[in-house]
């Protein structure tokens, strides 16, 4: 399907982009900033927007972008631990992994030939506190040997606006 949620989102987003190879952690906790950097940075951002979702139950809707499914399974544990706290999430990527399922997390499946195969995104929809990280992968997988490498280019931002346009965006794609 040719739906890319970092398309419709990344200029949304003010700011000049901002190189974030291995950021502090300070830097990755921004309200608002667009980026470039690899894999390990993404995931101490997103780790740091999850911590929310960890302390007390919230009407959140979640959106996980994770290219492919089998990426999810090192934090699979703290996902189902996220879906007690949740109304829903909504966990897309390649079925190439079959991951424990849970009543709260619907898996959407993607292929190769899908968009947001090259995107990983994180959208957190709840009332207060609404926050949403999309990087588009600017390597693809194989490139090198450490996938860790990989290089994105993103945005992350906690304006509500926003925030809600790409909720709209991921559920008009969930309900074609």
């Amino acid at each position: 399907m040719n739906f890319s949620l970092y398309k419709k989102i990344f200029d949304k987003v003010e700011g000049e982009i901002n190189e974030m190879y291995n950021a502090k952690e300070s830097a990755l906790r921004a309200l608002s900033l667009k980026y470039e950097t690899d894999i390990p940075s993404l995931e101490r951002m997103c780790y740091i927007m999850e911590e929310v979702l960890m302390k007390n139950k919230s009407d959140a809707v979640v959106y996980a972008g994770f290219q492919k499914r089998s990426r999810a399974k090192a934090i699979w544990e703290r996902y189902l631990k996220i879906a007690d706290n949740v109304k829903k999430i909504y966990l897309f990527g390649e079925p190439d992994l079959e991951l424990k399922s849970h009543s709260n997390i619907e898996f959407i499946n993607i292929s190769k030939d899908d968009e947001l195969y090259k995107e990983w995104f994180l959208v957190i929809d709840k009332k207060m506190g609404k926050s949403m990280m999309v990087a588009y992968d600017l390597d693809g997988f194989g490139k090198y040997s450490d996938e860790k490498m990989r290089k994105f280019k993103g945005a992350k931002t906690t304006d509500p606006k926003v925030v809600s346009l790409a909720s709209e965006y991921l559920n008009d794609f969930l309900n074609k």
